[in-house]
């Protein structure tokens, strides 16, 4: 009897052994996929794994990020606080977490997400860059750029937050160093899409309509994919500057490209009377 106790007692450990490794071969191969970016067989490994092991926190870390790359984020969220339940110190959850409520319109959650990931890991500029961003979409412009100022102190080349930081203070119609900051940006990334019409919107917010036309007519000429906006802007200076016919001109071509407000202004304001408009408004 001794004997055979003593081998089902080995036994045990064999199968335990066995089973453990072959759980940690699971874990591997859907970190495996997700590093490769199938972040649909990440979810699914990472799903199935969670059924055997539904406390476990690199599962559910696993699965909350495999569905938030998936833009399933209110089902990354609902992960990310089952993860906080099993480990509340841990910043990437958090600032994982915030980011998803970004994409949810959850701006004041977000905003305290990035403070308790800044808790635990003080020097991430991406936490102050979401945070100051949170705070421009709920029109707390001024503490967006102390954010955005925070992220460029730990990431002097980031040229995203010098890109949002610009549009805050241009916000704030603080357009001179808001173009300052859309400059240094383009400076930090050439490529920054928006870049070159941020400038433009600048002159245009400091009234120096000729020289608004100037820089959209760069960008018209570039015909890119901010030709509706840029051909809207330009007709918009030269309204100010009393040049009807390329007003108008340029509103038809920007209404044909789908941009609504160039057609009610083309209808408004570019019959035989043209009507006074009130002002412009700007969308950086």
């Amino acid at each position: 009897m001794k004997v055979k106790l003593n081998h089902l007692y080995f036994t045990i450990i064999s199968l335990i052994v066995l089973s453990n490794s072959i759980a940690a071969q699971s874990i591997e191969q859907a970190k495996a996929a997700y590093k490769n970016e199938d972040f649909e067989k990440a979810a699914a490994l990472f799903e199935e794994l969670l059924q055997k092991d539904a406390k476990n926190y690199t599962l559910l870390m696993g699965f909350a990020d495999s569905k938030h790359k998936l833009e399933d984020f209110e089902e990354a969220i609902n992960y990310y606080n089952l993860g906080e339940e099993v480990n509340t110190q841990d910043a990437a959850l958090y600032f994982n977490r915030g980011a998803a409520k970004v994409f949810v319109d959850d701006f004041r959650g977000a905003i305290k997400d990035m403070e308790r990931s800044l808790k635990l890991s003080p020097n991430d500029p991406k936490a102050f860059y979401y945070k100051g961003y949170s705070n421009s979409q709920l029109g707390r412009f001024k503490k967006a750029v102390e954010d955005y100022n925070q992220a460029i102190k730990l990431k002097p080349d980031y040229s995203e937050a010098y890109y949002n930081r610009g549009a805050a203070k241009a916000e704030l119609n603080n357009y001179n160093a808001g173009m300052e900051d859309f400059e240094l940006a383009l400076e930090k990334n050439p490529n920054l899409e928006n870049g070159m019409l941020n400038i433009a919107l600048s002159k245009l917010g400091m009234k120096q309509y000729d020289e608004a036309v100037a820089e959209l007519t760069k960008i018209v000429d570039k015909r890119g994919g901010n030709l509706d906006r840029a051909l809207f802007y330009r007709a918009e200076a030269n309204y100010e500057l009393g040049n009807k016919d390329q007003s108008c001109a340029d509103w038809l071509r920007s209404s044909n490209l789908g941009h609504d407000q160039a057609t009610s202004n083309y209808n408004d304001f570019c019959n035989k009377e043209m009507k006074k408009k009130k002002g412009i408004n700007i969308i950086f």
